[in-house]
């Protein structure tokens, strides 16, 4: 009798030890969850500034993202972690619309997005190998030819960035919403109304320096259900 007690009582410390540990790890927001996703995160871009005389064409760009966090309306101090990453915001300029994350957010209502264009760190994996080119590593890579001639164009600026919804993002716990981030590449290489050739080192600087503002002040995200590239 004795014994049985003490295998019972043994066998309940077990179960225990187990739900505790699901428990813990259940609390980890890099673990995917095992509700359904209810929210893609797209990207689009802009086409006012392309190039028709065809000098300039940007066929792929990408960028590289850290830490999006999505900000609880009305309450600053209060956010939810949508993507720890890094991950690669992969823009195609030939689709108005790409899907380049999705992921299961808690229901509620937000207002602003928050994240990082992010350099990779030494010691961080390259979530793509474009990235990295022998001992440097990048933030933004883009793809494409000028005067018919190509070059891919590698830049290691970071940006710390706020952006906050047009109209407010309603999420539900089974309904699939969509937020889109809108992206103008070719301003990056316009400086006074002249493509800068990407190639050359002098416009170096001055291409970098677009890239970052363009990120300060033209980045736009909304909210976008219906996948259009227009704020619903």
């Amino acid at each position: 009798m004795k014994k049985y007690k003490i295998k019972s009582i043994a066998l309940f410390i077990i179960i225990l030890t187990i739900v505790a540990a699901l428990g813990i790890n259940g609390c980890r927001d890099d673990l995917v969850s095992t509700n359904a996703d209810n929210l893609d995160f797209s990207a689009t871009s802009t086409t006012d500034t392309t190039d028709v005389t065809g000098i300039l064409r940007i066929e792929s760009v990408k960028i590289l993202l850290k830490d999006i966090k999505l900000n609880v309306a009305n309450n600053n101090q209060d956010s939810t972690n949508f993507k720890v990453g890094p991950f690669v915001l992969y823009l195609n300029l030939q689709s108005p619309v790409n899907v380049i994350s999705t992921a299961y957010i808690p229901p509620g209502t937000y207002d602003k997005v928050r994240f990082m264009v992010h350099k990779l760190e030494d010691n961080e994996t390259p979530p793509d190998p474009d990235f990295v080119l022998l001992n440097e590593r990048f933030s933004v890579i883009v793809k494409g030819t000028y005067n018919n001639i190509p070059f891919i164009y590698r830049s290691t600026k970071s940006a710390h960035q706020k952006l906050s919804f047009p109209n407010s993002l309603y999420v539900t716990a089974s309904g699939k919403s969509n937020i889109t981030l809108k992206v103008s590449p070719y301003r990056w290489f316009i400086d006074n109304g002249v493509y800068l050739d990407p190639s050359l080192e002098a416009n170096r600087n001055n291409i970098d320096n677009n890239i970052k503002e363009n990120i300060n002040n033209n980045f736009k995200i909304f909210v976008d259900n219906d996948r259009n590239g227009i704020p619903d």
